[in-house]
């Protein structure tokens, strides 16, 4: 059946497959019924068609042949995206080559599917790899462009001098941000009265809204005190508000209702929100946009961000200007100037950092994504191949095989849901880490108890090897961590332990604490690790894992996973190892609860 998230995300998934071939249409629409798809599917033949399809509507995928009528190859690929393409394209081809795959990804299609090894699993999961990564892609073009637009935006507050000039410059950026929207600028004239100002926008509509409505919005002076009082207060907290029937309100109900939704429609709009500057109470203007569609609250947190600025940059040149008239207040209102000018300084140069900081993880995670999915999604497939092959023997011959070899082949599934399920497990919760979504609760741990639990949840893995597993720890030892992560790292290092010590070793957990760290060590007398092999241990971009000593499989996820966690902690992850030598890994964390606390910035 489809998975679960893909029937969250759409409630009908709107599928165009352009495809010459009547046939292979027949045989993936028969792929998606039985995989239980909710979908409707509509066929293009050409190019041309599919053009046409997508001007009047939007599809969730596209299946696109590589080998149509008019084009073939990746330049049908490279010809299609000649059009505006917002929706995620997988390229289906019939033949099983794997550097057209690559091109194809590089051109910017999201996954590659051959038609004669193509089946309702592999389809779904292409489908919902491809929504997703796409989502990705443009989530991080989305950020790229509110970087861009907020770096523009800060500077130039910084360095402008006229406060009308902050009106356009906010206008402007607000334009940027949300695509089709009109946004003007309000200029309160005293504390109850405001016009609009930089109505360039509106401008070609002046003389329909006169028509309509007998005001002409380029002199109009607007009294809030004719506005219902809510109205009023929607300028007043620094935040973005909605404003239902926003014309009929504005205009203070003197013109009928019907006239003001005329106007909405020849702006073509059906959304209005306002946003004040203020600052200590004292309220310089606005902002009004008209959007055809809902603003997102991540857009509207943004918006937020800029008009505060914007209010402390207009606040900055009125404190200038009062120095100007006032001699005898020169040297005070130069002292709380220099004062604000320091302290904004300080939050532009710790937002910009910030800023850096996101911009760079963004690369790093755009580089390193692609490798990961790779690297998962080959040794997910060792453990799955296993449980398919045992069940498929068992199931065709269990009439025929002795109690023996039944008895192997469920210790094989055994072994392969152990291994799949580890798989997923560092998968999950690497997935949680990344996506912001795991959290520190520290609390105060028994050491000697969680390692004692580790060593039995693992006591049936080392039993099958005849390996021993000891702790040098006599007595209780209490620090300050997180449980969750603390198990997820002993977990990983033990098992790896486990896996590549050959049958009758030893594995030993040891403990020490010196200069306000605690240091757990877990040693085996395995295969050990060649010295050019011990950088990739820990690198997300890095492919290294082997089998273990007998046949065991992993991704070196574990690892990396571990690490992670271990620095979220305050803390550094090492290994000492050579080949044929054994290896031991070594982590340390901080004993000092009010170190660990302003490291993270987080107490749970």
């Amino acid at each position: 059946m489809v998975d679960s998230m893909l029937r969250k995300d759409v409630k009908q998934l709107r599928i165009l497959i352009i495809e010459d071939n009547p046939g292979d249409v027949i045989i993936i629409r028969e792929h998606l019924r039985t995989a239980g798809t909710i979908f409707s599917l509509v066929n293009a033949f050409s190019l041309n068609d599919a053009a046409q399809l997508l001007s009047s509507g939007t599809f969730d995928i596209i299946l696109l042949d590589l080998g149509l009528p008019e084009s073939s190859g990746i330049d049908t690929l490279r010809e299609f995206f000649r059009h505006e393409i917002v929706s995620p394209v997988i390229v289906m081809t019939g033949l099983d080559d794997e550097e057209t795959a690559l091109t194809a990804l590089r051109e910017g299609a999201q996954d590659y599917l051959v038609k004669n090894s193509m089946s309702s699993e592999n389809i779904i999961r292409s489908i919902k790899y491809s929504i997703e990564r796409k989502k990705l892609e443009m989530l991080q073009k989305k950020n790229s462009r509110q970087l861009a637009i907020l770096s523009g935006t800060t500077a130039s507050l910084y360095e402008g001098d006229e406060i009308s000039t902050t009106y356009s410059l906010i206008c402007r950026s607000i334009r940027q941000l949300v695509e089709k929207a009109i946004v003007n600028s309000v200029e309160f004239d005293d504390f109850n009265t405001f016009h609009l100002s930089n109505i360039e926008q509106l401008l070609m509509w002046r003389d329909e809204i006169l028509r309509i409505t007998e005001t002409d919005i380029s002199e109009k002076h607007f009294n809030l005190c004719d506005q219902d009082e809510n109205i009023i207060r929607l300028f007043m907290d620094g935040r973005i508000h909605p404003i239902p029937e926003a014309i009929y309100q504005l205009l203070g109900g003197k013109v009928r209702k019907e006239s003001c939704r005329d106007i909405e429609n020849i702006l073509g709009i059906k959304y209005v929100y306002v946003i004040g500057f203020f600052r200590n109470d004292v309220y310089y203007g606005g902002v009004l946009i008209f959007s055809p569609n809902v603003i997102e609250d991540d857009d509207k947190q943004f918006i937020e961000n800029i008009c505060s600025q914007a209010s402390l940059s207009i606040h900055r040149r009125i404190i200038q200007k009062n120095l100007v008239k006032s001699e005898a207040m020169y040297q005070k209102l130069a002292e709380e100037l220099e004062e604000k000018v320091k302290e904004r300084t300080s939050e532009l140069e710790i937002a910009n950092l910030q800023l850096r900081k996101s911009e760079a993880q963004l690369k790093e995670l755009n580089a390193t994504k692609d490798k990961f999915f790779n690297i998962v999604a080959h040794d997910l497939k060792n453990p799955f191949t296993s449980l398919l092959g045992a069940t498929e023997l068992l199931y065709n011959n269990i009439q025929n095989i002795d109690r023996e070899k039944i008895r192997k082949l469920a210790q094989i599934l055994n072994d392969s849901a152990k291994s799949g399920y580890a798989i997923l497990l560092n998968l999950l919760d690497w997935s949680r880490s990344q996506t912001g979504t795991i959290k520190i609760y520290l609390q105060m741990i028994n050491l000697k108890k969680i390692i004692e639990d580790n060593i039995s949840e693992l006591y049936l893995n080392s039993l099958d090897k005849q390996i021993t597993i000891s702790a040098e720890l006599s007595d209780d030892f209490n620090l300050i961590a997180d449980k969750n992560m603390l198990n997820t790292i002993l977990r990983n290092l033990l098992s790896n332990a486990i896996k590549f010590t050959p049958r009758g070793g030893k594995v030993t957990i040891g403990v020490e604490s010196r200069e306000k760290m605690v240091y757990v060590s877990v040693k085996d007398n395995g295969i050990g690790i060649s010295r050019e092999n011990i950088d990739k241990l820990f690198r997300i971009d890095s492919k290294y894992s082997r089998p273990g000593t007998e046949k065991e499989i992993g991704t070196g996820l574990g690892l990396k996973l571990s690490k992670e966690f271990v620095e979220k902690l305050g803390g550094k992850i090492w290994v000492e190892s050579s080949e044929n030598q054994g290896s031991n890994f070594v982590f340390s964390i901080p004993l000092n609860e009010t170190t660990v606390a302003a490291e993270q910035g987080v107490i749970g």
